[in-house]
C-alpha cells in the first residue's frame, strides 16, 4: 500500500512543471497533489465566521508586486530585497546524526551530509537567506504537501497546506482569524497553557469541556452549546483540541469519538482547530503482525480530524518541534483554502514567512537525504524510542510511588503522563469540609508537593497550570514527561518525586541508607496551614542529615519531569 502511494509521488514529480525560482517564488500546495480531480465536494464557505481583523486583512500590495510574472530578464527596482552579494554566508553545511544503532527492529536511511550553496541549482542558499513567499518555499512546501495527502488523504477538493512559524505562531494566527474581542472558544477542561495565554491575550474566554478517559466529551459539549446563554455573549464558533496524546493527560481520542464530536460540530456550525503535535509518537507499534513495518505503522496512526472532514471545517496544525527540532520553529497547517489565504495575509504582515534557514535544513534532510520512506523510518524509530523511555517511568512508578495515593494512566502516544493524587489519604484531610476551602486546600497541597519534588531534585509540572475553570475541590494533578531527562534518570528522578510525596503525605520512607522512622501527624487543625513543619529527627526530610545518602548531590538540575 505505502509503496504505491510512494511510487505515485515519484511519477507525478516526474511529470511536474519545473518548481518557480528566485527570492520568494509564489507557490501553492495546490500544485504538488497527487489527486487533482474525483472529488465529490468542496468546503463550505467560512465568511460568517471570520473575524473583523481577518475580513480587513488583504494580500500585501509589495508581496503582491514582486511576485507578478513578467519577461525572464525583468530587472526589479520595486521591492527591497537586500542584494544576495552581501550576505556573508557561502554555503552551510549540515552533517546529518547517524542512529542505526541496534536498538530499533526498523533501521534507518542513514542521513548523508549536506550542503546549502549559493547558485545551487536545486535550493540556492541566496534565496534561502532573502524574504520568502508566506506560504513557504516550494522545495519544502511540495513534500509537506505530499506527506499530508499521504497520511490524511484530505476528502474535499480545495484543500490547502502552508508552512507556519510553529504551532504557538499559528494558534494565534487562527484565533485572529475566527475570534473577535470578547469572543468565546471551547476546549478541553485541561489545556496547553500557550493557547490560553494566547486567547487571553487577545481578550477571548474560554470555557472548557469536560473530558473522559477518551477525551473531550461530545456530550457535554452539545450541552454546553445546546443550553448557551446569548447574555454571556455570542456562541461559540470555534473548539479547539489537542486529540492525539493530549497535554497535559496524555488521552487520545478513540475514532468512534472524534467522529461523535465532528457530528457536533456539523450540527453547530463549530470550526474545529486540530492541534497535533504529538500525533506520531506511536508507543504501541504492534510487532505481531504480518504487514510491513511502515505500513502497520501508518495503520496505527489515529484517524485525523482532517481525514473526516468533508465540509473543510477543520484546520489541523503539525509542528516539526516534536519530530525534528523546536528551535527550527516551523510546521504546517491544512485547511480549506478559503482560511489558508486568510492566515497567509496574516502572516505578510506579522511573521512574513517561516525561517528560509530553518526551511533549507528541512529540505535537506527530509527531501533530498530521507524521502517520504526516510521520514517515516525516523518517526518509527522516534516512536520506538520514546515507547522505551515511558515503559521505563511506568516501571519506576509502579516501584517508588505510593499507590494508594498516586493514579496514572499509560499513554498510547505523546510524552506525557498524568498523575492524579488522592486528597484524602492526607492526614490533614478533615472529612465534610465545604468545597471552597477544598479547593484551596487541594492548591495549597499541589503547591507545597512541587516545592518539595524540586527540594528532591526534580521538576515536575502542576496539573493547576493546564486547568481551563476552578481546580475540582480536592483534586491534584501533576504532570510529568518522560522525553526531556536523560532515561538513565528516569527511574531516580521517579524515587525523587515519591520520596516528596511520602514527605508530604507523612508516611514512612523505606531506604536501606536510613532506617524508616514513622512520623504520625494525626490532628486536624481547624485551618490548613500554609506549611506542614516536618519532625526534626525523622527520616525522609530533604534537610535531614540521616537522609543524605537517600538523594542525589545535584539535587535541584538533575532530572526534569
Amino acid at each position: 500500500m505505502l509503496q504505491q502511494r510512494l511510487a505515485d509521488i515519484k511519477s507525478k514529480r516526474e511529470t511536474a512543471r519545473p518548481l518557480p525560482l528566485g527570492s520568494a517564488p509564489f507557490t501553492s500546495s495546490s500544485h504538488f497533489k497527487i489527486r487533482q480531480s474525483g472529488y465529490t465536494n468542496k468546503a463550505n464557505r467560512w465568511d460568517h465566521r471570520f473575524s473583523l481583523e481577518s475580513r480587513n486583512q488583504h494580500v500585501s500590495s509589495l508581496k503582491s508586486a514582486a511576485r507578478a510574472i513578467g519577461p525572464s530578464d525583468m530587472i526589479s527596482l520595486g521591492t527591497a530585497r537586500p542584494s544576495p552579494q552581501y550576505f556573508p554566508w557561502k554555503s552551510i553545511v549540515m552533517h546529518g546524526q547517524e542512529y542505526n544503532d541496534g536498538t530499533s527492529n526498523y533501521p534507518l536511511i542513514p542521513p548523508t551530509s549536506a550542503v546549502g550553496c549559493k547558485g545551487e541549482e536545486a535550493y540556492d542558499l541566496s534565496v534561502a537567506l532573502n524574504y520568502g513567499y508566506a506560504a513557504g518555499f516550494p522545495q519544502v512546501l511540495r513534500f509537506v504537501t505530499e506527506h499530508v495527502e499521504l497520511i490524511h488523504s484530505p476528502q474535499y477538493e480545495d484543500w490547502e497546506t502552508c508552512l507556519t512559524c510553529g504551532s504557538t505562531s499559528a494558534i494565534d494566527m487562527a484565533f485572529r482569524i475566527f475570534c473577535d474581542l470578547g469572543d468565546w472558544i471551547l476546549v478541553e477542561a485541561h489545556t496547553y497553557p500557550g493557547a490560553m495565554s494566547t486567547a487571553k491575550s487577545q481578550r477571548l474566554h474560554i470555557l472548557g469541556v469536560d473530558m473522559d478517559d477518551d477525551g473531550l466529551l461530545p456530550d457535554d459539549l452539545d450541552l454546553k452549546l445546546r443550553t448557551w446563554d446569548e447574555s454571556d455573549g455570542p456562541k461559540p464558533g470555534v473548539v479547539y483540541m489537542i486529540p492525539s496524546g493530549q497535554n497535559p493527560t496524555g488521552v487520545t481520542q478513540s475514532t468512534e469519538r472524534r467522529k461523535a464530536i465532528y457530528r457536533m460540530a456539523e450540527q453547530h456550525d463549530l470550526y474545529i482547530i486540530e492541534d497535533d503535535p504529538y500525533y506520531y509518537h506511536q508507543l504501541q507499534i504492534a510487532t505481531n503482525t504480518t504487514q510491513p513495518p511502515m505500513d502497520q505503522y501508518l495503520i496505527q496512526l489515529p484517524v485525523s480530524y482532517l481525514s473526516l472532514d468533508t465540509s473543510g471545517r477543520v484546520l489541523r496544525l503539525d509542528s516539526t518541534s516534536k519530530i525534528l527540532s523546536p528551535g527550527l520553529r516551523c510546521g504546517w497547517m491544512t485547511g480549506c483554502s478559503q482560511v489558508v489565504e486568510k492566515f497567509l495575509h496574516a502572516t505578510e504582515v506579522s511573521t512574513s514567512a517561516p525561517s528560509g534557514a530553518s526551511q533549507l535544513m528541512m529540505y535537506k534532510l527530509l527531501d533530498e537525504s530521507w524521502g517520504h520512506e526516510g521520514f517515516i523510518n525516523w518517526l518509527m524509530y522516534l516512536s520506538i524510542q520514546y515507547s522505551h523511555r515511558r515503559d521505563t517511568l511506568i516501571r519506576a512508578c509502579e516501584r517508588y510511588l505510593p499507590s494508594d495515593i498516586c493514579q496514572w494512566g499509560v499513554p498510547d502516544i505523546g510524552m506525557f503522563v498524568w498523575m492524579r493524587l488522592n486528597v484524602q489519604n492526607h492526614p490533614r484531610f478533615v472529612e465534610n469540609i465545604d468545597s471552597e476551602r477544598l479547593e484551596g486546600i487541594g492548591l495549597d497541597l499541589e503547591n507545597r508537593i512541587y516545592e518539595q519534588a524540586r527540594q528532591y531534585g526534580v521538576l515536575v509540572s502542576k496539573g493547576s497550570w493546564f486547568a481551563v475553570d476552578r481546580v475540582a475541590p480536592g483534586v491534584v494533578h501533576l504532570r510529568v514527561t518522560f522525553v526531556a531527562a536523560p532515561e538513565h534518570l528516569l527511574e531516580q528522578a521517579i524515587e525523587r518525586l515519591g520520596n516528596a510525596i511520602r514527605t508530604e503525605f507523612t508516611y514512612v520512607i523505606e531506604s536501606p541508607a536510613c532506617h524508616p522512622v514513622s512520623r504520625q501527624e494525626t490532628a486536624a487543625p481547624r485551618d490548613w496551614p500554609k506549611t506542614l513543619p516536618l519532625s526534626p529527627g525523622s527520616c525522609g526530610s530533604p534537610t535531614d542529615s540521616r537522609f543524605a545518602d537517600c538523594r542525589h548531590p545535584d539535587s535541584v538540575t538533575t532530572g526534569s519531569l
